[in-house]
């Protein structure tokens, strides 16, 4: 997709938003962000640039993948009087205590990218996470439909990970029904750790050499440790290899011919929408193009599901993410 696309969908949903809110004067927006690697310092710049140029406030908190640290950190939010919360949970279940903290205070809160459940959410944000594993599993599928898949997951405690596997096994029970794909690995990963990752590849491939034919990585963190797996073991490039968030690591490997593909999200038509959301829900106004709502385990939350998403792979890598500007091409053949 061409950058100006993205640019007119994420200025539409802004413009439409923004338009709705009274005054942004004296507003304080908290934005707690749970988990840790590149992909998110995109979302806090997107985020926190358009809360600033809407003359608002913004406060960024980051918990690094501790449950216990964003609590710890929604509460110094919370006594800072922020007027929204906008959290990126380390864990969808146990988040619910930190909703109901921030409601206590008579703080709303939506969920960015990441659902908390089991609790009365005020809003939910994201892109089609079920999509994205569609996206990776059609991919690889496509190019091999036979064979042994591994599938590496994200953290269990991530509601995302579980829609993302959904996605994924939509496209591949049926080959798996006919014996045509055998899922010899099948593992969610702690923290989304590339550590984890390699590890459990690593041990699959010491006691299965050559016996691998795919890895179903649910994003570039992941497909990072089972890149490093499949080196040890001599099959980089040999197998396929899936990802998502177009990392710059990940866009070297898929340039190199070491990684097949990543989903590249337009992360900031996604940090647009949400910034414009907390701005309306602050400022007392409606909230626009709220037309689906998704069940958290205890009641129906009203979401906006963004589907700014491409494959990327090495025939449009030029064309999607160097394109967009979201990665400096230059800086890409500069990986080490």
């Amino acid at each position: 997709m061409k950058k100006g696309v993205f640019i007119i969908l994420a200025m539409i949903f802004s413009i439409i938003m923004i338009s709705s809110c009274s005054s942004t004067d004296g507003i304080k927006i908290g934005f707690s962000v749970g988990p840790s690697h590149e992909r998110w310092d995109k979302d806090i710049d997107y985020f926190s640039s358009h809360i600033r140029n809407a003359g608002a406030t913004v406060l960024v908190t980051e918990a690094e993948n501790s449950h216990v640290r964003q609590f710890e950190q929604v509460i110094e939010l919370l006594k800072n009087d922020i007027d929204v919360l906008v959290i990126v949970p380390v864990d969808s279940k146990r988040a619910s205590d930190i909703v109901n903290l921030a409601h206590e205070h008579d703080v709303r809160v939506i969920a960015y990218d990441r659902i908390v459940n089991d609790c009365d959410l005020d809003f939910y944000v994201s892109f089609d996470n079920m999509r994205v594993g569609e996206m990776q599993a059609e991919y690889l599928s496509r190019i091999k439909d036979e064979g042994r898949y591994a599938l590496l997951g994200g953290d269990h405690g991530d509601n995302n990970s579980i829609l993302l596997r959904l996605g994924q096994m939509n496209v591949l029970q049926p080959f798996v029904e006919t014996g045509r794909i055998s899922i010899v690995v099948d593992e969610f990963i702690r923290g989304w750790s590339r550590d984890e990752a390699f590890r459990i590849l690593d041990n699959y491939l010491e006691s299965n050499p050559e016996q691998l034919d795919a890895v179903v990585a649910s994003n570039d963190h992941i497909a990072d440790g089972a890149f490093r797996a499949l080196d040890k073991h001599d099959l980089v490039g040999k197998v396929l290899l899936s990802g998502q968030d177009a990392e710059r690591s990940a866009c070297h490997r898929i340039i190199n011919g070491n990684q097949t593909m990543t989903v590249y999200k337009y992360i900031e038509t996604l940090a647009n929408v949400a910034a414009s959301t907390a701005l309306s829900l602050a400022a007392g106004d409606p909230v626009m193009n709220t037309q689906l709502s998704i069940n958290n385990g205890q009641t129906m939350v009203p979401t906006i599901q963004l589907s700014s998403m491409v494959s990327v792979h090495a025939a449009n890598i030029r064309m999607t993410v160097f394109a967009d500007g979201y990665l400096d091409e230059d800086m890409i053949f500069d990986v080490n």
